[in-house]
């Protein structure tokens, strides 16, 4: 199976980009790059979740 086809890839890159939101929400980001890093944490979530009912 390739990587894009893998439920696990996308849910590690979920929270990857969960972890982005944090450290940026940390440092005072401003919040557009907070949203950016948690919307792409959502698509990434659903994603996995899409491969997995499948």
């Amino acid at each position: 199976m390739s990587r894009h086809d893998d439920a696990s890839y996308f849910e590690a890159r979920a929270r990857e980009e969960i972890r982005k939101a944090s450290e940026a929400k940390q440092r005072g980001d401003k919040g557009v790059m907070i949203a950016v890093h948690a919307e792409l944490a959502v698509r990434y979530q659903a994603k996995a979740l899409q491969l997995q009912r499948h």
